[in-house]
């Protein structure tokens, strides 16, 4: 009878925890995206893993190399599958791969430009794509790590106290472009909108440095005059929506949140944050159809820092 039982317990036991693993892997943060590219409104409904989210909002933050956002746990893949959803996009709307970029172009521009205040936070992808915002490195290491899983060849380009993306071309155009590995990348600001492939803002620094993930060599050289759509059909598929419509003067109906204009950021200094509790920054967030309020802060403890992001 005991051993019956204790058979008993242990399945109970056992379904609990196939729940509770359901039960995390449901959990989702939901994010919609409005922007307008080449006249047509574009809206995507995508959802993350909260688990994933959690996972790169506590690991640490490394201030001297901004690569390093680029890389991946493939435990929690994020990018891969969220280039997968512009694919679809491109598919869909017969884009080519210039159109293709650049529509990812103008979907970054409209992310809100956040200043970290007097000590920097670098973000990694899924945190600025969650969270809608982060200041010049976060979208330029976002807008690069999309371009680069859907092939293109491209680096993080530095003027002073300032990041944008390069991104290499098959002919010249006019613009700004910067001679790297025998190859012409040409400039992308990604911190409010209009800004177009080789617009640069005469205002930054002649001199700039270089961030090379390396491994492009076989990307794909955008051509401006070669419109051979490519078809993606039957590639990955994601759990998203999306929708693309003509747009009009009265677009202004559908709710969008506005680019911040651009601006030189002074405190772009890489300094790290001083061992103290410092709040990074509050974001409102829909976790399993639920609005919260999301707060990053660093908190030192015994000598060593950590991110803590609550949630209530």
């Amino acid at each position: 009878m005991s051993w019956l039982t204790g058979q008993k317990n242990v399945l109970i036991l056992s379904a609990l925890l196939v729940f509770a693993s359901f039960s995390l892997h449901a959990t989702a943060v939901k994010s919609i995206y409005t922007w307008t590219y080449d006249s047509k409104l574009y809206t995507m409904v995508y959802y993350y893993d909260q688990p994933t989210y959690n996972y790169y909002k506590g690991q640490d933050r490394v201030y001297n190399d901004f690569l390093f956002y680029l890389n991946e746990n493939p435990k929690y893949p994020v990018i891969a599958n969220f280039a997968a959803e512009f694919k679809r996009i491109a598919a869909e709307n017969k884009l080519s791969d210039w159109q293709l970029a650049e529509c990812v172009v103008s979907f970054i521009q409209t992310m809100k430009y956040k200043n970290d205040g007097t000590y920097e936070y670098p973000r990694y992808p899924i945190e600025t794509l969650v969270e809608k915002g982060g200041d010049c490195e976060d979208t330029a290491i976002l807008l690069e790590a999309i371009l680069k899983a859907l092939g293109f060849d491209c680096v993080l380009v530095s003027p002073h106290k300032h990041m944008g993306v390069g991104i290499a071309l098959k002919y010249e155009i006019s613009g700004t472009a910067f001679q790297h590995r025998n190859k012409f990348y040409y400039y992308i600001e990604t911190t409010s909108a209009g800004w177009g492939i080789g617009d640069y803002p005469e205002h930054l620094s002649t001199g700039v440095t270089i961030y090379d993930p390396g491994n492009v060599d076989g990307g794909i050289l955008l051509s401006e005059y070669s419109y051979t759509y490519k078809n993606y059909d039957g590639e990955i598929a994601v759990e998203s929506e999306s929708v693309a419509q003509e747009t009009d003067n009265d677009a202004s109906e559908v709710e969008q949140e506005p680019a911040a204009e651009y601006g030189l950021d002074e405190n772009f200094n890489f300094e790290a944050t001083p061992e103290n509790s410092y709040t990074i920054d509050v974001d409102q967030v829909v976790i399993d159809g639920e609005k919260e309020t999301v707060v990053t802060k660093k908190i030192a403890s015994n000598g060593k820092e950590k991110i803590v992001a609550t949630s209530n």
